[in-house]
């Protein structure tokens, strides 16, 4: 036999056994191992064929083997495609802003609180919306009071669900988003300690992806934690400097009792729609309307007040000189350092600069002396936060220079910018159409 012909032989050889089911050679290979093993069937067999089922044995046990493992990959394949085919977004954790903690009720009952922040890809041809979030591991036992997934808006920087604020995720796009789950009972673990968490985020169509995440746990303040202390007014020589840090520390007073956490701005209050000292609201608008909610329409009749503010309009009204005004403007901007403590009222200082036309210099100081992401103090926040109010409801005070300097600091910085880039762009539109009205 010539070299092609076995060629030919051991192809239509391996042509034939592919298209086999692997249970015919596992057959094959269990009758060769019975005749030759099991004593009553072995006892009968010719010695003579004992080397051909010895061969036999061997050659279908192998075939099997492999058969049985391409039966075992195409199963994984397609179980892998079935998977692929229900993973219609992938979630990234963002590690720095997933955290948990522990809360005692007025019933006495504990409840357990898990945020995480994710970065959701949307790998699906079609827009996709999550609906629901759990926890997988750990285990906690107790009612589930709140699950809940809520993504950014895809214009935009509001946050909401899908089947509340119709907020889904484009084909191809990634979006930040987070899950927020409460349950009434506690893992058996410290509450200073991280938690391993794995999650189960769920879209519209029933589809779920689990990740898993690493949450801070809520450490216990050190020394270090503790605000920064203040100057003490006697050692201040400077009468211009000593009235202004008289100033803000009354601010920071205020601030204690009436602080960002209690849903306040220290002495900052406003007048609107007819109604006095309200606090400093947040964005609120009312949906499927055409009406320009970003900025309002009547700001000449609102009033943001402070006496604090008024009290440091009243420090500058009484400078005579050039060099009395520029020691009043450094006495404010010195103070935008993290490490001076005047950060909580950092918003202070900002307005009251500018007021005096020093917009961009404190802006500039607060970019640099002051930290981002600052969750104790909430120093450059704050100062957004109220700008963005202040946007809203008193815009005609703001020239454009101010608005492109404030736009500068936004765009400049990682601190969320609530929704300062929309109400300018809203403030510019309205005096292109102010004049035709």
């Amino acid at each position: 036999m010539t070299p092609v012909k076995g060629a030919r032989i051991f192809q239509k050889f391996s042509e034939a056994v592919k298209d086999l089911p692997a249970w015919i050679f596992s057959a094959f290979a269990a009758a060769a191992a019975i005749l030759l093993f099991v004593p009553l069937a072995n006892a009968e067999l010719p010695t003579q064929y004992r080397p051909w089922l010895v061969f036999s044995l061997v050659l279908f046990g192998v075939l099997a083997i492999f058969k049985w493992v391409i039966v075992a990959f195409r199963a994984w394949r397609t179980s892998q495609a079935k998977a692929q085919a229900r993973k219609t977004f992938h979630l990234t954790p963002i590690a720095q802003h997933c955290h948990w903690s522990v809360s005692k009720q007025a019933d006495g009952s504990m409840v357990t609180q898990i945020v995480a922040h994710f970065a959701v890809k949307n790998q699906s041809t079609s827009p996709v919306g999550l609906v629901g979030a759990r926890v997988i591991k750990p285990k906690i036992n107790g009612e589930v009071i709140h699950g809940d997934v809520m993504v950014r808006q895809q214009h935009g920087r509001m946050h909401g669900t899908a089947h509340v604020s119709d907020y889904r995720i484009a084909p191809g796009t990634t979006l930040p988003g987070h899950a927020v789950v409460m349950i009434r009972g506690e893992p058996r673990v410290s509450s200073e300690r991280d938690l391993d968490v794995t999650f189960g985020i769920t879209d519209e169509d029933g589809n779920e992806q689990r990740v898993s995440v690493l949450c801070r746990g809520v450490r216990k303040a050190k020394p270090s934690d503790d605000p920064i202390p203040v100057e003490a007014l006697h050692g201040i020589t400077d009468p211009i400097e000593k009235d202004v840090a008289a100033v803000l520390q009354a601010e920071i007073g205020r601030y204690e009792k009436n602080g960002r956490p209690r849903g306040g701005f220290g002495s900052f209050h406003m007048t609107y729609d007819g109604r006095s000292d309200l606090q400093i609201p947040g964005d609120t608008w009312v949906m499927n309307t055409a009406l320009n909610q970003e900025i309002s329409e009547s700001a000449e009749q609102n009033v943001i007040r402070s006496n604090s503010l008024d009290a440091l309009f009243t420090i500058h009204a009484r400078l005579k000189t050039d060099d009395e005004r520029e020691r009043y403007a450094n006495a404010l901007l010195r103070r935008l350092q993290e490490d001076r403590g005047y950060a909580r009222v950092a918003y202070l200082i900002v307005i009251a600069l500018w007021k005096v036309g020093l917009l961009g210099e404190a802006l500039d100081a607060a970019m640099f002396g002051l930290s981002e992401d600052d969750q104790r103090n909430f120093g450059i926040s704050n100062v957004l936060m109220l700008l963005n109010a202040m946007l809203r409801f008193q815009h005609f005070q703001f020239t454009d220079e101010a608005l492109d300097s404030i736009e500068r600091f936004v765009k400049g910085g990682g601190e969320h910018p609530f929704r300062i880039p929309q109400k300018i762009a809203a403030i510019r539109t309205y005096r292109i159409m102010k004049p035709a009205v």
